[in-house]
């Protein structure tokens, strides 16, 4: 029998300061073609749960409206 200690990295959850550029890298990947056209729909869901958030805290602290 053989043992070893074997770490597996687990992902952190983006801070405020990850969004940015998360959101950058996901345009990139989606005008790249990286992200696969069956993958569309489901996108399409979350952002708009995404946009309707930010909107409804856009309203309250006067932050630039997204269409």
């Amino acid at each position: 029998m053989v043992e070893r200690l074997v770490q597996v990295r687990t992902p952190l959850a983006p801070t405020r300061r990850d969004w940015p550029r998360l959101l950058e890298e996901l345009a990139h990947q989606l005008n790249d073609g990286r992200v696969y056209d069956r993958d569309l729909s489901a996108l399409a869901q979350q952002l708009e749960m995404v946009l309707q958030a930010y909107r409804r805290r856009a309203r309250l602290t006067g932050a630039p409206h997204v269409y």
